[in-house]
């Protein structure tokens, strides 16, 4: 076997998922970024859409970057025109791609811990990883200075607003001032360093989130964008996502497309091209959005109980997606953090520590996914999770 097979690891989170599945009591599952569909199903439209592509046979090939009518309606919301758009089957085979197309063996990737499966992308690609451990000070996200002082030896930045796995946006001055760092270092050499920008969580950040192309028109030449229906229009199954970039990468990024195969089906392209720009869409989203902010202000009011009470909590509100970073201060009485994890199944709670997420110095922190959870449930979520703290606390 080779080094790939001989030393990849598998998603963190699913092995979570699927010890909460394997346990033999009800466990509040807020560990994996999906939705219960019985709680946030699709878009009805959405969902006639796909039924009708169907019934239309559009069942061959898509076109390899693409639908076309669908990337001309990315393109009415975006920054780019439809030759700058490839559609992909979701956000990851595109990252891949994005990986695959821009970092060669032994160039650096720049990224904040914690954040979702750069590190994994970088083993894939045999890339050297520049982690920045960031602080619950800085919401999670690096300084300018940071990302500056590294770009000399950076091939990518990779940057994610709001932010999995912590729920914040990146504040606009610094975005900028990232941003302004990367063009003017790549004045000074010939293989410039790109920005990945992971935005597929910025329908749902209702204030506060900003593209790079706002604060600096000038990154576009080096700025790579991933973005799809996954997440604002709970369609994670769906398997609808595009990359944006300058026109040159994407057509190449096609051709690397081409050979892995990883379209979007085509009925379910063509249904959401079909939905997206819509007031159907917007309504949707803008009722996910009062939806996840009610769920998410109850939580933190529920935690702030708790810290009140001097346990060791803590917590960051967030500022759009589904995700709420949690700080349970008693990971010092665990040998181990698997040890810890399994106490939180043990007694009903499945939530996924930063450590899983490349971060080392934010022990005690987790994500707490909550598109599985509805309103209805938050009272026995609370008596749960109170039961818990307590526990630890007594431990």
């Amino acid at each position: 076997m080779n080094h790939v097979l001989n030393n990849i690891t598998g998603s963190e989170i699913i092995k979570i998922s699927q010890k909460i599945k394997a346990s033999k009591h009800h466990v509040f599952n807020l560990s994996i970024g999906d939705f219960d569909p019985e709680i946030n199903s699709i878009p009805t439209k959405l969902r006639d859409n796909v039924i009708e592509e169907y019934l239309n046979k559009s069942t061959d090939y898509p076109m390899a970057q693409g639908d076309l009518e669908l990337r001309k309606t990315v393109s009415k919301f975006s920054y780019y025109l439809p030759e700058e758009i490839l559609i992909g089957a979701g956000a990851r085979p595109l990252i891949y791609t994005l990986f695959k197309g821009i970092v060669e063996a032994g160039d650096y990737v720049l990224y904040p811990v914690p954040s979702w499966n750069n590190n994994h992308y970088c083993f894939l690609h045999g890339a050297g990883k520049i982690e920045i451990e960031c602080t619950p000070e800085n919401d999670f996200f690096p300084t300018v200075e940071d990302i500056k002082s590294n770009l000399y030896r950076t091939r990518l930045v990779c940057l994610c607003s709001p932010q999995n796995p912590t729920g914040k946006t990146i504040d606009p001055d610094i975005l900028k001032g990232i941003c302004d760092a990367i063009v003017q270092e790549n004045k000074t050499k010939e293989l410039k360093t790109y920005l990945f920008f992971d935005q597929i969580y910025s329908e749902l950040a209702p204030t506060g989130f900003v593209h790079p192309l706002e604060k600096c028109p000038d990154i576009k030449d080096y700025l790579l964008c991933i973005d799809g229906v996954s997440k604002s229009l709970c369609a994670t199954g769906i398997r609808v996502g595009w990359m944006t970039g300058p026109a040159e990468i994407i057509s190449k990024m096609t051709n690397i497309f081409s050979h892995i195969g990883a379209w979007a089906p085509k009925p379910e392209q063509k249904a959401v091209a079909k939905y997206l720009d819509t007031e159907d869409m917007y309504s949707f989203i803008n009722e996910k959005i009062m939806q996840y902010g009610e769920i998410a202000e109850s939580i933190c009011c529920f935690l702030l109980k708790m810290k009140n009470l001097h346990y060791k909590v803590d917590y960051k509100t967030p500022d759009g997606g589904i995700y709420i970073s949690l700080y349970l201060g008693y990971s010092d009485k665990f040998e181990s953090l698997e040890c810890f994890i399994d106490f939180l199944i043990e007694n009903g709670i499945g939530i996924v520590p930063f450590e899983y997420f490349g971060s080392k110095s934010n022990k005690g922190w987790f994500r707490i996914s909550i598109g599985t959870i509805g309103k209805h449930q938050l009272e026995s979520l609370f008596l749960k999770l109170g039961e818990t703290i307590k526990k630890l606390h007594e431990k």
